[in-house]
């Protein structure tokens, strides 16, 4: 009703159906919710009376200090790039908050600590503190790409939102510090022998929780992403809106699993969208979730009561807090909550706190540390003992979708286990995997010119990054059909006008190139992504020269090649400049010799092609740059493939994806990562 006072006009019509339908959808809603807890409430019955006879009351207190003393310092490691709440900034400042235990006898195992959105690494120095007095170490780095200075930043219109990479960042961040800190344990005497980091765990909240479930395994789901977020209704699940988010990220294999951590524990995790039943299915390592039932923020039975539901692993639990909400563990003072209306904030903080401290320290004691002693802690009867009235708390080990309807007693309103969708696939007389295993041949399309990608050595044979992978992919189709294959490179070569052609008319199987993903090409499917670039300038960094969009670059010679889409970039942008055009199989070559030898002042290409171009010619990478520092174009390359054969794109799609596709990547790409991530960060921000 304020809304409606507060209306900056004299009449306004209101479309009461509509407020009816949402409060009746509303009430339903809250009724299977309410369900749901009650599900949980009756399972925990059940195991409580399968239990062993332990007294629990009688053991001690998890939820009082330990006997150690720790240190508490901010540590803050170089190398690694991120983004600024004023956009990208190359490295950054990376601070690390981290507690260790002294006294210890042996090496701490490493607790790290994942903070959500709007948070940072102070939000949970209560349970850090806790877990370093038991003997534990931990670390708890600044999410800078969604901390509360990000959000402070977005609400000042510094920033346009979150970037969607940071669903990657994340991850990456928790790798990051484990990495550092093998470093460090190696090479400064004040780490030397402190961690144990064969005894890692991660736990999170919120965007938190989502971390530590992806660095233990779920990978980002893009066919669950592309399923809910399109044509996404409106929603009362506000993370969704935040999870959609990740839809803009190219279908990348981002491989943010770490095999270091060894369990995780995701209070009030996002999860429905970004990762979904497939990806969470996959996580081997044990896992509790822990949730409020009236979280609002991450509701409950879409984020935390389903998800469960779709993991496989066999150590799993979930710890529901009665009435708690998306702040109930939180340790964050009133004004780090300036953001949020004290109606979401609850009340009883203190009970949420002590919750998490005793059944986190019994997690990692039972799964990292491996003292089975801890294991009476991680059962109904204990969760039992640590309820209070105020916040009743629920612990059980297993859930199944027959015991949430027949709670709700009808069909929820929600599916459990959402199905993906499977593209039908069209007939045709003979499928490229039929044509292979008949001929004995893959037939491939690779580039002579666009190194690293495809190109001829000094000594007449093919190199690069598709010629290896194409000879892999040959190795795993022999091996599927059980037939040895020769990887023949069709006497047609692959080039800038043909390359459409030749997949199109069947000449290829497939062709691996730097070919930018495009949605006008008639009959033509791309594959995953294997790469991202865009347009830059190289230029001679001893006469420095900075292009943008705004110049004119009237006196300027810019070399291109023909029929290309930097050269349709160029005519666009820059009308007016002097284009000098480098045709032929070997016009990058020339055009790169033209900049050599001062006939131009810049050729324009795909930054990565004219890294590898420089390369190849065996140029100082100190003599000639990128300008500038952020691609002009976005560009995503994947490999060209018939539209008439899905199953021949899924094949090709589950190699680029596999451990010896990224084995391969590695080898020819791991310099280049800081590169990527740049642009992967830029492209998807812009």
């Amino acid at each position: 009703m304020n809304i409606v006072r507060q209306f900056p006009t004299e009449g306004m019509l209101i479309d009461t159906d509509y407020i009816f339908d949402v409060r009746k959808e509303l009430a339903t809603l809250f009724r299977y919710r309410d369900a749901a807890v009650n599900a949980i409430a009756n399972q925990a019955t059940l195991e409580a009376a399968a239990e062993n006879t332990v007294d629990v009351s009688q053991l001690a207190d998890l939820q009082q200090p330990g006997p150690y003393q720790f240190t508490d310092q901010v540590i803050t490691l170089s190398g690694r790039r991120r983004q600024s709440p004023l956009g990208l900034s190359g490295e950054t400042k990376f601070e690390v908050a981290l507690y260790l235990p002294q006294g210890n006898p042996k090496p701490a195992p490493l607790v790290v600590m994942s903070h959500g959105f709007a948070s940072d690494r102070n939000h949970f120095t209560y349970l850090a503190e806790h877990l370093a007095s038991h003997g534990i170490a931990v670390a708890v780095p600044e999410h800078v790409g969604s901390n509360v200075e990000y959000s402070q930043a977005i609400l000042q219109g510094l920033a346009n939102g979150i970037n969607p990479v940071e669903f990657i960042e994340r991850p990456l961040d928790i790798r990051y510090v484990l990495d550092e800190l093998e470093d460090l344990s190696k090479s400064d005497p004040n780490f030397a022998n402190q961690l144990n980091l064969e005894q890692v765990g991660v736990i999170g909240h919120s965007f938190g929780g989502y971390t530590a479930l992806a660095v233990a395994g779920a990978e980002i789901n893009d066919l669950r992403l592309r399923q809910v977020c399109p044509d996404q209704d409106p929603t009362f699940n506000l993370s969704v809106l935040l999870q959609c988010l990740a839809n803009r990220l190219p279908p990348f294999n981002y491989d943010l699993q770490d095999p270091r951590v060894k369990a995780v524990i995701a209070v009030n995790p996002i999860t429905s969208t970004a990762l979904g039943p497939a990806s969470l299915g996959k996580i081997k390592v044990p896992v509790m979730i822990m949730a409020g039932s009236h979280d609002i923020v991450a509701p409950t039975v879409p984020e935390q009561i389903h998800p469960f539901i779709w993991l496989n692993t066999p150590e799993k639990y979930l710890a529901m807090i009665v009435d708690g909400n998306h702040f109930s563990t939180s340790g964050a003072s009133g004004d780090d909550f300036a953001l949020f209306p004290k109606e979401l904030l609850g009340s009883n903080p203190q009970v949420g706190l002590s919750y998490l401290k005793a059944l986190s320290l019994a997690f990692v004691n039972t799964h990292i540390r491996d003292l089975s002693d801890y294991r009476p802690y991680l059962s109904v009867n204990y969760a039992q003992v640590l309820s209070e009235n105020s916040l009743e708390l629920h612990l059980v080990k297993s859930l199944t979708p027959e015991q949430l309807e027949e709670s709700f007693g009808s069909q929820p309103p929600e599916t459990i286990i959402p199905q993906i969708a499977i593209e039908p696939i069209p007939k045709r007389s003979e499928t490229v995997l039929e044509q292979i295993k008949r001929t004995g041949t893959i037939k491939v399309g690779i580039r002579k010119d666009a190194a690293p990608f495809g190109y001829i050595d000094p000594n007449g044979e093919w190199k690069g990054y598709c010629f290896e992978l194409l000879n892999s992919l040959k190795d795993k189709v022999a091996q599927q059909l059980n037939k040895p294959i020769e990887l023949k490179v069709v006497a047609i070569q692959s080039t800038l006008e043909n390359r459409f052609a030749i997949v199109r008319d069947e000449a290829v199987h497939l062709e691996c190139g730097p070919n930018t993903i495009r949605s006008d090409i008639e009959a033509i499917k791309f594959s995953t992504p294997f790469f991202i670039t865009g347009t830059h300038f190289l230029v001679d960094s001893q006469q420095p020269r900075v292009f943008n969009r705004y110049q004119s670059l009237d006196s300027l010679k810019i070399g291109v090649l023909p029929s290309s889409l930097t050269e349709k970039f160029i005519d666009q942008t820059y009308p007016n400049a002097h284009k000098i055009v480098f045709p032929g199989d070997i016009g990058r070559s020339q055009g790169v010799t033209a900049l050599v030898n001062s006939d131009i002042d810049a050729f324009a290409s795909d930054g990565i092609l004219l890294i590898g171009e420089v390369t190849r010619q065996g140029l100082s990478s100190s003599q000639y740059t990128l300008s500038p520092d952020q691609p002009l174009t976005c560009d995503f390359y994947g490999m060209i493939l018939p539209k008439s054969d899905p199953q021949w794109q899924r094949i090709v799609n589950s190699f680029i994806e596999g451990e010896k596709a990224k084995e391969i990547w590695g080898g020819w790409f791991t310099n280049l990562f800081p590169y990527v991530l740049l642009n992967l960060e830029y492209c998807i921000d812009k």
